[in-house]
């Protein structure tokens, strides 16, 4: 089954922690880049309400996930929430293709987005095979 790691990190958390599942996996390690990136600032000020609104925002280059049949998805928590670069590799989905997310935290988890997480990979007319918090420890 040809299988994609496809992350978004903001301070390299993320990053360490997709390059480890797409190499323990054989899978393709994509990294995606919202067009305007981010700083700590600005991912308080302005994406932790986009996240909780589950909100997307333009990537700078959209991967074409088309060929592959499991797709992970990782990105960091914010406000509880997966950063919004994460909602928009989400609609990026192909239709049949089975989606696991794996979101990072270093003092939270994203139990309180789950059902909007689910309801989201449904959506695209994905099947959602797996979805746990990875908690870092920096």
């Amino acid at each position: 089954m040809k299988t994609a790691v496809v992350y978004y990190s903001l301070g390299g958390s993320t990053r360490s922690f997709a390059r480890a599942e797409a190499e323990a996996r054989g899978a393709d390690l994509i990294e995606i880049h919202p067009v305007k990136a981010y700083n700590p600032f600005t991912a308080f000020v302005c994406g932790c309400p986009a996240a909780i609104r589950q909100k997307g925002v333009p990537l700078s280059a959209a991967p074409d996930l088309s060929g592959y049949e499991r797709i992970i998805l990782m990105a960091p928590v914010w406000a509880g929430h997966p950063a919004p670069p994460f909602n928009s590799m989400a609609r990026l989905l192909p239709a049949g293709a089975e989606a696991e997310v794996l979101l990072v935290s270093s003092s939270g988890n994203s139990s309180k987005s789950r059902a909007k997480v689910r309801a989201l990979i449904q959506n695209q007319g994905c099947t959602l095979t797996a979805q746990r918090d990875i908690r870092s420890h920096q």
